[in-house]
């Protein structure tokens, strides 16, 4: 139970440092659209959500891949976490002045990532059931 927790909560901290670590690397593609108190325009934006999906492809992949049972059920809750986590950034943010396509988008996203790690990182099940 605890290692399920550890891989859950780990998988998605490291979907945050990705996101994270992501941000200097947008600056330096576009030099003043990410900094503090400035609302970046589209283009930047639409960088940030391809990073984003990346991201969160590759850490629902970590998810899957090193779940201790089941993958599809660890997946699960970390997509619930994410969710949840990513609805309560909605609700602060959205008076903020970002474009609200921009965290409905991450919100679409997610899901769809969630499921794309999932069918990645899964497959060793089948593979050892094979065996």
């Amino acid at each position: 139970m605890l290692k399920s927790i550890a891989v859950v909560v780990g998988s998605y901290i490291l979907s945050m440092a990705l996101v994270f670590a992501s941000d200097p690397l947008l600056s330096l593609i576009f030099p003043g659209d990410f900094v503090r108190g400035h609302i970046p325009s589209t283009n930047p934006l639409v960088a940030s959500t391809a990073c984003f999906t990346i991201a969160s492809i590759l850490s629902a992949w970590v998810c899957a891949r090193f779940a201790p049972g089941s993958p599809g059920k660890h997946v699960f809750w970390f997509f619930i976490l994410g969710e949840v986590m990513g609805l309560g950034f909605t609700i602060s943010g959205w008076n903020s002045g970002w474009p609200h396509w921009y965290s409905l988008s991450w919100m679409a996203i997610w899901p769809i990532s969630c499921w794309i790690g999932l069918m990645i990182g899964g497959k060793r099940e089948a593979r050892t059931a094979v065996a």
